[in-house]
């Protein structure tokens, strides 16, 4: 049986850390994404469940409540033993309804997936490209571009809710969560693109930095009613020039599957598919 072990001791936490680095490092990908790792840092709510001691763990699960998602993690030693099987049915069973994330879809993850009785419901993808000189276009007429300011805050997140009304998570940020990502050591308001119209925010391209030559397009997003004009081409380009005059040579972002016009767009600017996150789901039962 699972027991709960949230709150993290700075113990368990440290323990979380390190065997999330361990799976990365052997899979080439980690096994959450960065909801859960604000969750893992305190900021976010999840609950958390660990095979092994609790100071020496060798399975995991993090609950995301947020998001409602599980995101299950197996050391690469302990593999085959049946552990991923336990910790994801019993946290199937503890928390019914919620979706699991495979990132990078690997082939282990998708047979465990199948195993337990579920399919895959949503794709998403991590576009990349190389990053070089960027030509950043003029505004359209009545526009500018500026970059963020703190005043600016809660019109970035009505913007952002506007723009994603349809997605199942970003369209959710709150000015609180905002709050808690503008606090985060990779944040650099001069990264974080503005697009005005008169007094009003219609707008935003937010970057992030990565390290190691890598740069995000973290959040783009243009507000209904002034889609259409070229305004997201623009901070698109402002974006992109920023990471690469910060010395960034690749970016990526990432963007859900069924968007096929934004994908279609994305692979106009040169970016490639380069990996492929999928969500599972329990199968519906038949009435």
């Amino acid at each position: 049986m699972l027991v709960n072990l949230s709150p993290l001791t700075e113990t368990m936490r440290d323990a979380l850390r390190r065997l999330v680095e361990q799976i990365a490092e052997h899979d080439g990908i980690s096994p959450v994404n960065e909801s859960a790792l604000l969750g893992i840092e305190g900021l976010r709510d999840a609950d958390f469940f660990f095979m092994g001691l609790r100071s020496d763990p060798y399975g995991f699960v993090v609950v995301d409540e947020r998001d409602k998602t599980l995101l299950v993690g197996v050391h690469p030693g302990h593999r085959g033993d049946g552990v991923a099987t336990e910790l994801l049915a019993e946290a199937l069973a503890n928390y019914p309804g919620y979706s699991v994330w495979a990132f990078g879809t690997l082939p282990g993850a998708t047979e465990l997936a199948t195993r337990a009785g579920l399919t895959p419901v949503r794709a998403l993808l991590r576009m990349e490209r190389p990053l070089g000189a960027i030509a950043v276009p003029a505004a359209p007429e009545g526009y500018r571009i500026t970059t963020y300011r703190p005043e600016f805050r809660e019109q970035v997140v009505a913007v952002n809710a506007a723009a994603f009304a349809h997605h199942p998570e970003q369209g959710r940020l709150t000015v609180a969560e905002f709050d808690q990502l503008t606090a985060q050591p990779w944040f650099d308001p001069a990264g974080l693109f503005v697009a005005v119209h008169g007094d009003e925010v219609v707008g935003f391209h937010w970057t992030k930095r990565h390290g190691g030559g890598l740069g995000e397009v973290y959040v783009i997003a243009v507000a209904p009613g002034h889609e259409g004009r070229g305004l997201g081409a623009v901070l698109l380009a402002a974006g992109l020039s920023y990471l690469h005059g910060h010395g960034d040579d690749r970016v990526q972002l990432y963007v859900e599957g069924d968007q096929e016009r934004v994908v279609r767009m994305y692979r106009n600017a040169g970016f490639e598919v380069a990996q492929v996150d999928t969500s599972f789901r329990m199968k519906e039962t038949p009435q």
